[in-house]
């Protein structure tokens, strides 16, 4: 029986970049197979060709045998759909309309929402999300939620070969297991998943096959049982080393720089959001918050950086008062951001590398003399970020979308970590990145502690956590369950307690 899917021979290039480079692939029916790599490595490239975003400049696609071209409607009607590593959806429309949107069920001329929210619903229960609303908007939703929409929209369409780039991106390690159990049921049923991913581990264990490339070309290919991750991470970087890089300077820590004291939000709703929290962050020290994502994480950096106000308490900033200052202010007074959404609040993506790394700071010098805009000085500094950051892939006037996530999360590294700031908030600043982008990430943010920046690290990872911060406070529900001074010495199930709101009093009372 021919294969659901091969691809022969695939060529793709944007202009002298060389993004594929003949590449074969093949997928059987009720398989998983894994398409690893670096970031740039050519990966979502050669997937948006099979679902028709973009069009390959040699080589032929075999749909069941039968050679095939099509754009991406073209796909849906083979059943091919895709999970974007970055969001396509629209804020303020609900769920229902997001996932139907362009493919409404209809009766007598007009749209069916009723089955089509019954069988969502069913949808959102298989994912654990009974108690969401149809309704409800998405933009009202955490990342990880947001996340799992995606999936559940490519299921409503039908798909019978689902292409999933970096699912567990934004999840938690128990939503992560969820989404292994569901593929498992999904290949039973027949259904054939490409899973591209740079969490090795997950690799590991869900693919019946990997394939590695690296700079557009396949390097390797694995079968289940061949391959540790060690040799499949040996074999993305094209290196014997792989080890992630750990902080091995705890301790040294100077005085406060950031003092929250008795913080509350309450949001629009009149939940509340953020309850009673009071913590600082030292001069070089990297502070971790850790918790289940939608537990007030979102809503502290927002009240970090001045996006939102705050319902009492206080925010210092080397002893100055900046509760109430708006986030030019802030940002001018030292606080520096890394989004955990690089494609909305990290970059403007239609802009290109100059523009986006001079971002708020185009009117001063040296990159402005009264009013006008100095060319020589922005491509000197575009220069310079590209070297020390090793920025790839950049060409004249070239908007970012077009870039790898990694040389995105580098641009945005590069114009936060450049100005040199008192308190350098990093959310997720590693989601989505392969072994060699996260230890490029890593490396730079220890650097910014030597130099004694202090550092708000917020990740929903917690092998980064352990392995950057000097100390650790978990959020759930808004409050701080608990703190870990001692990372070394703790352990995973302790701090996962503290994720599920079990405080270190009722640990010991129990």
């Amino acid at each position: 029986m021919a294969p659901v899917v091969r691809m022969e021979s695939i060529t793709k290039r944007f202009g002298a970049l060389v993004a594929n480079d003949r590449i074969d692939f093949s997928l059987e029916a009720g398989e998983t197979h894994a398409l690893v790599g670096e970031n740039g490595a050519g990966k979502t490239t050669l997937m948006r060709i099979l679902y028709g975003q973009y069009a390959p400049d040699a080589g032929k696609i075999l749909i069941n045998g039968e050679p095939c071209s099509y754009h991406v409607s073209g796909a849906l009607k083979h059943g091919i759909g895709m999970v974007h590593q970055n969001f396509m959806q629209i804020d303020h429309m609900s769920i229902t309309e997001n996932i139907i949107l362009g493919h409404a069920p209809t009766r007598a001329d007009f749209i069916d929402y009723r089955a089509a929210k019954e069988k969502i619903r069913g949808l959102l229960a298989r994912f654990g999300m009974q108690k969401i609303s149809p309704d409800t908007p998405i933009g009202n939703l955490c990342v990880g939620e947001r996340q799992k929409i995606e999936i559940i929209k490519a299921l409503y369409l039908g798909a019978r070969v689902l292409i999933l780039d970096e699912p567990t991106a934004v999840l938690t390690p128990q939503e992560s297991d969820e989404l292994f159990s569901v593929i498992d049921e999904l290949k039973k049923d027949g259904t054939s998943i490409v899973f591209i991913s740079h969490k090795l581990r997950e690799v590991i264990r869900v693919a019946d096959r990997i394939t590695v490339m690296r700079k557009g070309r396949v390097v390797a290919h694995f079968k289940r049982g061949e391959a540790s991750e060690t040799d499949v991470a040996r074999a993305m970087i094209g290196k014997q080393d792989v080890q992630l890089i750990q902080n091995s300077e705890r301790g040294e820590v100077g005085e406060p720089v950031c003092v929250c004291k008795n913080l509350w939000y309450i949001d629009g709703s009149g939940i509340p959001r953020i309850r009673d929290l009071t913590f600082a962050v030292r001069r070089g020290e990297i502070l971790g918050v850790g918790g289940v994502e939608g537990n007030g994480q979102t809503e502290l950096i927002n009240l970090l950086i001045g996006m939102f106000r705050l319902s009492g308490g206080s925010i210092l900033l080397d002893g100055e008062d900046v509760t109430r200052l708006p986030i030019r202010q802030r940002r001018a007074k030292g606080v520096g951001y890394i989004s955990e959404d690089r494609m909305t609040t990290g970059l403007a993506l239609q802009a290109n590398a100059d523009e986006n790394l001079i971002c708020g700071v185009a009117g001063q010098p040296p990159f402005s003399r009264r009013g006008i805009l100095r060319g020589r000085a922005i491509a000197e500094n575009t220069a310079e970020m590209v070297r020390k950051f090793d920025i790839r892939g950049l060409t004249q006037d070239k908007p970012v979308r077009s870039l790898s996530g990694g040389n995105m999360q580098k641009i945005v590294l590069a114009r936060e970590i450049s100005r040199n700031p008192k308190l350098l908030i990093a959310a997720q600043p590693t989601r989505g990145l392969d072994i060699g982008a996260i230890n490029f990430v890593r490396e730079h943010l220890l650097e910014q502690k030597r130099r004694g920046t202090a550092i708000l690290l917020v990740s929903a990872d917690l092998e980064e956590l352990m392995s950057l911060s000097d100390r650790m406070i978990i959020l759930y529900e808004g409050r701080c369950s608990g703190e870990v001074t001692d990372i070394p010495s703790a352990t995973e199930a302790e701090i996962g307690l503290m994720m599920g709101g079990i405080t270190s009093s009722e640990r010991e009372a129990n």
